[in-house]
């Protein structure tokens, strides 16, 4: 974190002195969190509340937490206390040592880690397992990265409210930044592979709403980026923002039906990811109930600009 020397009545942060700057709030703050050993050690304290609620598989590099290989879909079963059994075909990448298992739904939490290989080498076969849970034959996923924003996505969203969702990121196209399901689901902000980020949403009669930005940001795995997504009960907005560069915006979805965007059962997660090979890295995320106006999303990008400049990287 930035070290400052304060003087009375002088917000200096911007130039590496004077008084400290937070993780701007705007009355909406739900909750933040920053990844990376060089920015932060305590990557699962929210910003906004100082709770420790997040969920953290995996762990973050210098700067960022990058995507890793996940299972997306295969039938097991756990007995015993430590033994996975997989049966028939896993689809994505191969099941291996350190992933984490769970229900295909995302609701249950972690089912246990694969800790060493038995008969299996990646699909069919078995798998011994740290802090397993006994699990009758189900519809499985196993993840070896990501980060799990605490509440369900309709905890955040309901009827009568707004919802920002705001990530720091670096991604090639095809990614996921931060959904509720793979390829998508029902709410989230992805990089697509026409465009530079987009908003994804379903409205009441499940119609889905992609809300992309299309004004020359490059995509690519090397230039970090502020992707933002804005969603309220009938409209919905994606936009892009560098340093050097204008920020992009979509135009406004007006076809949404009113209702509620989000699933009761699953949860915001970085790097569900739509390619089958994860390349995205995510250095931060905020998510506000309320849509962020053009300044304060300039705020909120001078404060996340400001902190990867003091570990050398450029926003």
């Amino acid at each position: 974190m930035r070290v400052a020397i304060p003087f009375t009545g002088v917000d200096a942060s911007g130039f590496g002195y004077g008084r400290t700057r937070s993780c701007p709030t705007f009355g909406a703050g739900y909750a933040a969190y920053m990844f990376g050993t060089s920015i932060n050690d305590t990557p699962t304290v929210n910003l906004f509340t100082g709770a420790n609620d997040g969920r953290l598989v995996g762990a973050p590099g210098a700067v960022g937490l990058v995507g890793g290989p996940m299972a997306t879909a295969f039938s097991g079963a756990i007995t015993g206390g430590n033994l996975l059994t997989v049966t028939g075909t896993v689809t994505g990448d191969p099941l291996a040592v350190g992933q984490s298992i769970e229900l295909a739904t995302g609701a249950g939490g972690s089912l246990g880690v694969i800790s060493s290989l038995g008969t299996g080498t990646g699909s069919a076969g078995t798998y011994n397992l740290n802090g397993g849970v006994n699990t009758p034959s189900s519809s499985m996923r196993a993840f070896t990265r990501f980060f799990e924003v605490p509440g369900f996505a309709r905890d955040i969203f309901n009827v009568s409210s707004a919802l920002t969702l705001l990530a720091i990121y670096k991604s090639a196209i095809n990614q996921g930044i931060l959904t509720d399901d793979t390829n998508g689901g029902s709410l989230g902000m992805l990089v697509p592979g026409s465009f530079e980020v987009q908003t994804f949403g379903r409205d009441s009669v499940g119609t889905v709403v992609n809300v992309s930005t299309s004004s020359g940001f490059a995509n690519g795995g090397t230039a970090w980026s502020m992707g933002v997504s804005e969603y309220n009960t009938t409209t919905a907005q994606g936009f892009i923002q560098r340093t050097g560069s204008a920020r992009s915006a979509s135009a406004f979805a007006t076809t949404r039906t009113a209702n509620p965007i989000g699933n009761t059962t699953r949860k915001l997660r970085t790097h569900l990811y739509t390619s089958t090979t994860p390349g995205a890295t995510i250095a931060g995320i905020a998510v506000y109930t309320k849509m962020l106006s053009s300044g304060e999303m300039d705020d909120a990008f001078l404060f996340w600009r400001d902190l990867l400049a003091d570990v050398g990287e450029v926003l």
